[in-house]
This record gives structure tokens, sequence and C-alpha cells, in this order.
């Protein structure tokens, strides 16, 4: 064999050998784990794993954001440390597209949680925003025994967030889906709320959100319960059937918040309509997001009727409302609307 023979030889090799590596690192950087949720503490429901992975899809689909929700059999020397660890190692942001990753570690023993954020979606989930969210919302639903509904509705206040719009692309830092971004909050599970999240009031604080001569009036009155963080089901502001509804309703503060602010933005677009004892008001379709109140009139007033509103007002994974049926008694507001066959209203004028 000549020496050109043998340095094609040595050549042919080390390039079928550095193919080989080449293919090798790609394989194992691809690997991705593309399960949404992860329960080895065995936590969840199988119920409640068929929402969040739906959510989870959803969001991966609509938002551009890759979830996983992981809950641990045994706790880690540092919660911290063992979600960014958990990111990085399962790759957890790449079927987005980039480090748009977040990974919600429930420790159920230690009665942590932490939500890890990837580095393209820091801007808009910011330690503040996910702190907020950890403390507000998921809290309660933990310490009500309802995991699952907590990690649903903690998602549902993520995606408010509106990720999609955080258009601007960094790819992580130096190969990375996170440098540690997030929030970690004690989460007592199955244990009484704590006074800031109580729920009946003194009668002095009832007096105050009673039913009100006009169903604009009564909205008022039910954005200062939202603004005070009034959870009493039995205001009789409301109606009785919804004070019946309410009383197996968790409400948060985080859900307060979302709902005052929407409420806050939509007024000055209110319409009123009437109908003997019943009333609507309802918002411009321009946005979807605010969805239309249900009043009933009484002898003392206005009050809102939440428990026609929550069997009637559907919202999708855009939050964009609709109606789950149209035979209720207060479509006489809308006969300026055609509904399609998914209950979402269209503009007649």
């Amino acid at each position: 064999m000549n020496l050109m023979t043998m340095m094609g030889v040595k050549t042919s090799s080390l390039l079928a050998v550095f193919v080989l590596l080449f293919f090798a690192c790609g394989c194992e950087r691809s690997t991705v784990d593309e399960r949404a949720v992860v329960d080895q503490a065995g936590l969840l429901s199988a119920q409640a794993t068929q929402r969040i992975e739906g959510l989870a899809h959803s969001m991966l689909e609509h938002h551009g954001v890759q979830l996983q929700v992981v809950t641990l059999k045994q706790t880690p020397v540092d919660i911290d440390a063992a979600a960014l660890r958990w990111m990085e190692e399962h790759h957890v942001g790449q079927l987005a597209g980039g480090a748009r990753g977040v990974v919600l570690m429930v420790d159920p023993v230690s009665e942590q949680v932490r939500v890890e954020i990837g580095y393209d979606l820091e801007g808009v989930f910011s330690d503040v925003v996910v702190a907020r969210i950890e403390h507000d919302q998921m809290a309660p639903f933990f310490a009500a025994n309802r995991v699952g509904d907590g990690i649903e509705a903690s998602l549902e206040l993520l995606v408010a967030e509106q990720p999609e719009n955080e258009v601007v692309p960094i790819h992580g830092m130096a190969g990375r889906y996170s440098g540690g971004g997030g929030a970690v909050t004690a989460v007592p599970i199955n244990k009484p709320l704590s006074p800031e999240f109580s729920g009946p009031m003194s009668e002095s604080v009832r007096s105050r959100f009673v039913p009100q001569p006009t169903p604009l009036a009564a909205l008022e009155c039910y954005r200062q319960i939202l603004e005070e963080h009034v959870k009493d089901a039995e205001l009789t502001l409301y109606t009785p059937a919804t004070r019946e509804f309410f009383a197996s309703w968790l409400v948060t503060d985080a859900q307060q918040n979302n709902e005052r602010r929407d409420l806050e933005r939509s007024l000055a677009q209110a319409e009123v309509f009437e109908q003997g004892p019943l009333a609507v008001v309802r918002f411009s379709l321009d946005q979807r997001q605010w969805s239309p109140y249900f009043f009933e009139r009484c002898e003392d007033g206005w009050q809102l009727d939440f428990s026609t509103m929550s069997r009637v007002v559907g919202f999708n994974h855009r939050n964009q409302w609709f109606f789950r049926t149209l035979k209720h008694p207060f479509m006489f507001a809308f006969s300026d609307w055609s509904f399609d066959g998914n209950g979402f209203a269209h503009n007649n004028r």
C-alpha cells in the first residue's frame, strides 16, 4: 500500500468517525422529553392529568411555550437547582423552537412549588409575575387539596400574560435553556387557609354589597368586591342561586385581580339591556375576553346572576367567551348578534 493510499484510508476513517460523532451528538441534543406531565408522586388524577396535557398542547400550539409539570416523589436538596437541572437535561423549550420552556415542579413532601422559566420567556414571565401567580392562585387551591385545579388555574394565568407576544428570541445562553428565572413558593397541601384567603365577612362589610338600583351600579359594586378581595359567598348582591354556587367555588386573589382589570377596561363600553326582571351588561365584540354579565331584579334591587353565567358562558384557550347554549332567558340582549355553531358571537350591524 503506497503512501497516498494509506493517507486516503486514514482520511476516510477519520471522516467516518467524525460523521458518527456528529450524528451521535445531534441525536443526543435533539432528544426531547415530550411529556407534559411527569407525575412521579402520583399526585394527580387521570382527569387532571388529561386536562393539564390539553392545556400544555394549547400553550405549545397557540402561544409557543413548551410546558412540563413534574411532581417529585423525593424531596431534592435544592428545588431551584432541581428544576433548573430538569429543564436542561430534558431540553424543555426545544419543542417551541428555542429556550421557550416552563417547568412547574411540585414537591408535595416539603410542600414547595418551583416554576422554572426559559431564557426566551424571562421578558414576559418575570420572577415577580411567577411568584404572584404561585402565591395568589396556586397556594389557595393546594391548601384546599385541589392540586390539579391549582395547576390548571395557574397555567391559565400564565397564558393571560400573552407569551406569544415575546417575539425576540434569545435561544438560550451558551446553549442552555434557563438561567434560573422563576420563583419558588411554599404551598401547604390540604391545610386550612390563612386569614388572607378567608371567606365570610362581618355583617358591616356584607351590608355594603347589597342589591343596587341599576345593573351598572350592581356591576360597580362587584368591582369593589374584586378590588377589596372580598370572598364571602353570602353577599346579597348575588342571587340566591349564585350564593349556592359560590359556596362550593374557590376564588383566589389572582382571579379577582384579573377580572377587576378586565372590568375596569370594559366599563366605558358597557351596554345595558333590560327586559322585565332580567338585565344584561355586554361589551364590544372587539374585545372577546370581556364576557357579558347577567342580572336579576329582586324587591331590593338588581343582583348578579353568576349561577346562570357559569352554565351558559364558556371560554376557549384564548380566553374568548362563547355561549354553550343559546337556550337561556338572557338571549333578548343579543338579538342584533348572530352566533356560529361553536357559540361565538358575530356583529350583524
